[in-house]
């Protein structure tokens, strides 16, 4: 049985600030609706619309404790490889503080004289209350795993495909640059402008032509040595010479070049992933 709770549990799929500020309305939004519709704490007893704004009061608190828990606490506090076990103990700790965080509030909206009793009610009813948003995340969750391990299943980790050439419009037909993929280093947008950067002889070659990072970036999935590792970058990984910095700041280091390629936290496990096919590539 310890043995299951000493397992690492990989969350950096949800770790996006995106899905985080989605997980916070979230479950905000579902303490409100619960508290609204149910009515516990003698919420019934009040008029409609205060009893709108009491519930939206506890949606907020609830709020504002996850996001200073994941925004602030989680980066500083949670480093390296996370367990099953410390992470429920950090699920535990969130619900208890959301939990005295809302006794506390009800305590000011209601001005209830403390009592011990009550305060196990109010962080009991939080726990109960959070057991579903909860659950149902974690099944997101274990279900995103579920289907990136069928992912790599599908695919070998040392099958790399590369084209002999490709075709770059960008989304503009005008365009049409033929280019040996080999040579291409990386791509940058900015506006509706992508610039090629290719390697010919000891230099460096810049291409600007107007158009979309997102359509350049269809014209060149074939080939897997590139990655849209950021929304303004694509690189070719043939091209990486080190990767510095975690899931959080991971930056591209370019060979022979001082240049730096940022890479989102969202894109961070692919680049891993792919990074890792290419060695297994040149090394089979």
């Amino acid at each position: 049985m310890l043995n299951f709770f000493k397992r690492p549990y990989n969350e950096s799929g949800s770790g996006s600030a995106k899905e985080k500020f989605l997980m916070v309305f979230g479950f905000g939004f579902f303490i409100f609706l619960f508290l609204y519709l149910f009515k516990p704490f003698g919420i019934t007893d009040l008029p409609p619309v205060p009893q709108l704004l009491v519930t939206s009061g506890f949606g907020l608190v609830t709020m504002f404790i996850l996001f200073v828990f994941k925004f602030l606490f989680e980066p500083a506090v949670i480093r390296g490889t996370r367990t099953i076990g410390k992470s429920l103990l950090w699920v535990i700790l969130i619900t208890l503080s959301i939990g005295i965080a809302n006794f506390l509030y009800a305590t000011l909206i209601f001005k209830y004289v403390f009592a011990f009793r009550y305060f196990l009610y109010i962080v009991w009813t939080t726990i109960l209350v959070a057991f579903i948003p909860v659950t149902v995340t974690y099944l997101i969750h274990f279900n995103r795993i579920y289907r990136n391990a069928l992912e790599n299943a599908a695919v070998p980790t040392h099958d790399v495909f590369r084209l002999s050439q490709v075709i770059i419009t960008a989304g503009n037909p005008k365009n049409e640059i033929k280019a040996d993929p080999k040579n291409i280093v990386y791509l940058s947008s900015n506006d509706n402008y992508v610039t090629i950067v290719s390697r010919q002889a000891d230099r460096q070659v810049k291409t600007t032509i107007r158009g979309t990072l997102k359509y350049a970036e269809q014209e060149l999935k074939k080939d897997s040595r590139f990655i849209r590792c950021h929304k303004c970058y694509i690189v070719n990984l043939d091209f990486t010479e080190r990767v510095t910095g975690h899931n959080q700041n991971m930056k591209i280091w370019l060979l022979s070049s001082a240049i730096e390629i940022p890479v989102s936290r969202s894109k961070a496990e692919k680049v891993n992933k792919m990074l890792k096919k290419i060695a297994n590539s040149s090394h089979s």
